[in-house]
């Protein structure tokens, strides 16, 4: 039988859940600016009503729960388009970087140097003899190497910067999947008891977000959902997991770190493994292609060939394509440069050359032939020898041909020949040819017919090194620039090597990259493809990235209408729960009245 305390009781029920409603709606407001905080609702339920006579009686309400307005569904799209914007913006601020070296403006950058030089070279045609020519050229030509050099050089800082960015990347992620197996537990321990872990689920969904920009991790778990509200069967069996490139890294409240390793590397590049309980490893670096480590991992490149050295990636090709245009502007500039007359040359290391090893393959020639002119102490041309090459070529056949003894003009005299004036020979791995009687006055110049033979071995070069990290003008030229040969055949006022550096920007040329094999272009062909496809690159991300940003806006708002907290709507709420909670005090003042009435009637 219902009885008056029973009233009382219902009405502290009362006061107990708008207690409760507004303790939630405070803890709503207070976290308003909270971007990790998803708003809470109470959830009542009716208690157990009493039977009196034919009817029954309610007792009241209580708390059935606290849950969170989580839509998983929406919230995974949201950590997809944020890992997008992670992956894309870290893609555009360096290649936007990389771009800023390489200017496309005319009257900026390598090319208005390039343009500097060849002008130089235009210059001393006129004038072939003129020292202060020559030192102009030597300056022009020294500003274009150093500033090649240091654009290679920024480049290469940037990824070396992307490695040490990948270091600290894995760092966090581990440390993230640590604290995500340790929030696992929490959680688990915590509504195992009964109790809402609705805080701890929003850090560890903060941290899942986190682990996906940087990784593009995917989770498998039962998230609190306002459509449900429900822990999985897998989480509640503490199947809960973190999957990065379909490698497990969490398993309920377990984490398995992954590991960096440089050992092998050529340059200390990171390589990103997981170790598996057989103690075999997965190469997590080629299997990452998603969010800021899968952009890093892009650009600085994510295979290692078999001298540990990276061999692909975007900045890479870009060093690649750079050293393709400076490499063939040194060997076509140093093959026409062999054509001055001289009576001694000296090559560049042969990489330890014998007579066996193929030519093209040892020394990076072409098939063809080249010849070289003899001239005497006039300047007139007393013989050509022809030097063929092909693809079987060995070095030994090459030298054969350059020291063999044999009528070069047809008069029937081995006196004015090549190899009765110079002698060829090896020495301390280099190529050397020097008149055997400086004396008699006699010279020779190299004509190439695509062979590149003096331009790759640097017979009497005017470019030192082999691409844009060591390319230099060769030292005796600096100090000396008077000593720059303008002239082909040895006469005074010849301008053959000048106007033909000059020429040589508009011909076209042999060049080879890693990414392109063997092209023909000229040299502002070439330079301006790398500089288009860095530029076109860059313009392409940054299209995109704004294409995903507005996507992802789109998403995160539907998200903050679903989860956020709105201070109208809570500051409604509290007002409904305020009043609740005064209509259920007057609900026990009033039965307390009646309790009094009760009393006084016993007396």
């Amino acid at each position: 039988m219902s009885s008056i305390f029973s009233g009382l009781n219902t009405a502290i029920s009362g006061l107990a859940t708008a207690q409760t409603a507004v303790s939630t709606t405070s803890h709503n407001i207070s976290n308003a600016e909270n971007s990790n905080f998803t708003r809470q609702r109470v959830n009542f339920e009716t208690n157990q009503t009493i039977a009196i006579g034919n009817t029954t009686v309610g007792t009241g309400a209580n708390v059935q729960s606290i849950t969170r307005i989580h839509n998983e569904f929406i919230y995974t799209r949201y950590q997809q388009s944020s890992e997008r914007v992670a992956y894309s913006t870290a893609l555009e601020s360096n290649l936007k970087e990389i771009a800023s070296y390489f200017p496309d403006l005319e009257g900026v950058g390598l090319k208005n140097d390039l343009d500097n030089y060849f002008r130089s070279w235009a210059n001393l045609s006129t004038d072939p003899s003129s020292v202060a020519q020559k030192s102009v050229l030597v300056s022009s030509a020294q500003n274009l190497v150093n500033n090649i050099r240091a654009s290679y050089d920024k480049v290469t800082n940037i990824q070396a910067s992307l490695n040490s960015e990948i270091g600290t990347s894995i760092d966090e992620v581990n440390k993230i999947i640590k604290d995500i197996a340790k929030l696992t537990g929490e959680i688990s321990a915590t509504e195992t008891n009964g109790n809402n872990a609705n805080d701890l689920r929003d850090h560890r969904d903060s941290l899942e977000t986190t682990l996906t920009k940087l990784t593009g991790a995917e989770f498998v778990h039962g998230n609190e959902s306002d459509t449900g509200g429900v822990v999985s069967l897998a989480e509640a069996q503490g199947l809960y997991s973190v999957i990065i490139g379909g490698v497990a890294v969490v398993s309920g409240n377990n984490y398995h770190p992954l590991k960096l390793d440089n050992k092998n590397s050529a340059d200390g590049s990171y390589s990103i493994k997981y170790q598996n309980k057989d103690g075999s490893f997965i190469d997590m670096s080629q299997i990452i292609n998603k969010g800021k480590i899968g952009a890093l991992l892009e650009l600085r490149g994510n295979k290692f060939d078999e001298n540990g050295t990276i061999a692909n990636g975007l900045i890479p090709d870009f060093k690649d394509n750079l050293n393709s245009f400076v490499n063939g502007v040194i060997v076509h500039t140093n093959s026409i440069y062999s054509e001055s007359a001289s009576n001694y040359m000296r090559s560049n290391p042969l990489k330890e050359a014998v007579n066996s090893d193929n030519a093209i393959e040892k020394l990076g020639v072409l098939a063809g032939n080249f010849n070289i002119i003899v001239y005497d102490k006039n300047g007139t041309e007393t013989s050509k020898r022809v030097v063929s090459i092909n693809e079987n070529s060995t070095f030994g056949e090459i030298m054969d041909q350059l020291q063999k003894s044999y009528d070069d003009n047809g008069d029937g005299s081995l006196l004015n020949d090549f190899a009765s004036q110079f002698k060829v020979y090896t020495s301390n791995d280099r190529l050397i040819i020097e008149a055997k009687n400086p004396d008699l006055g006699y010279k020779f110049g190299i004509e190439d017919n695509e062979t590149q033979f003096a331009g790759q071995i640097g017979l009497n070069r005017f470019f030192d090194g082999k691409d844009a990290s060591n390319i230099s003008i060769n030292k005796e030229l600096v100090q000396k620039p008077h000593r720059i040969s303008a002239h082909k055949e040895p006469l005074d006022g010849n301008n053959g090597i000048a106007d033909s550096m000059f020429k040589l920007q508009t011909e076209n040329l042999n060049f080879y990259s890693d990414t392109r094999g063997n092209y023909k272009d000229t040299v502002f062909g070439v330079y301006n493809d790398f500089v288009t496809d860095i530029a076109g690159k860059s313009e392409a991300i940054s299209s995109r990235k704004e294409t995903i940003e507005v996507q992802y806006k789109s998403i995160e708002e539907q998200l903050n209408n679903i989860s956020k907290v709105s201070i109208d709507s809570e500051l409604a709420s509290l007002m409904k729960y305020q009043t609740a909670y005064s209509a259920s005090g007057k609900v026990v003042s009033t039965i307390d009245k009646m309790i009094d009435t009760l009393l006084g009637l016993k007396q």
